[in-house]
């Protein structure tokens, strides 16, 4: 569909959100009225570039944090410890990358609202909360439990620098930078870009703990799942 055919399907519609939304509490906006050519592949690259400088900026001003959480990932690790993933929507999508390869590296794994439960407080463990805002109802109230039942839980929360009740639950916190006034993303939608800081930082804080501990690609290997399409990382696998 040629360009001012959307433009029209667009217009239709915001001409229509005052009666769509009627008492919904939200603001009616308008896209820019920037007369600059939209360019997909340029948004695309200073998208990349935003997100980029906003897991470096984040590393610098949060490297200690980083440094400690790193080292309680190895412990877990190698200590088959029970972890919770915290989260809701895309930032519990976004941890789910990094917990993954946590598992893949020996932590029992487990995910809010998931399937499979989450242990009891009683059997300890650590817990990774995740929030872009760090607003999230549904994880402050988790980390309100787990706090208030004084067991030997360990907690790293990452989230906005400014969400202050969110990091009073954490034991380690990992304030997300703010974007950079001269690396402008031109392809926002909410707080989607925090979410990728979050998954890109925590993996890559996952791959250093292993290093960290001497992990050599046999050990990833053997943690990673051989039943199933996944893979496959298991060289002896039968062949049909």
């Amino acid at each position: 569909m040629p360009a001012r055919g959307y433009q029209k399907i667009a217009a239709e519609i915001l001409n229509d959100l005052p009666e769509i939304l009627r008492d919904v509490q939200v603001p009616a906006t308008t896209s820019s009225s920037s007369k600059e050519p939209f360019n997909i592949r340029d948004s695309i690259e200073r998208r990349s570039e935003s997100i980029h400088r906003q897991v470096v900026e984040t590393m610098k001003s949060r490297q200690q944090e980083i440094e400690l959480a790193t080292a309680a990932f190895l412990r877990w690790m190698t200590e088959g410890t029970a972890v919770r993933i915290l989260g809701a929507g895309r930032a519990r999508l976004a941890a789910a990358i990094p917990a993954n390869r946590l598992a893949h590296g020996g932590a029992r794994v487990y995910v809010q609202d998931d399937i499979v439960p989450m242990p009891h407080t009683i059997k300890g463990g650590g817990i990774i909360a995740a929030s872009a805002s760090g607003q999230t109802k549904s994880v402050l109230d988790a980390l309100r439990v787990a706090k208030s039942e004084s067991r030997d839980i360990q907690v790293v929360g990452i989230a906005s620098s400014s969400a202050q009740e969110f990091k009073g639950y954490c034991d380690i916190f990992i304030g997300l930078a703010s974007e950079s006034p001269d690396a402008v993303n031109p392809l926002r939608a909410l707080a989607d870009s925090e979410e990728y800081v979050i998954s890109l930082l925590l993996d890559a804080m996952v791959v250093a703990a292993g290093r960290l501990g001497g992990f050599v690609d046999t050990l990833w290997r053997i943690g990673h799942e051989n039943i199933g399409p996944s893979g496959p990382y298991d060289h002896n696998r039968r062949k049909e």
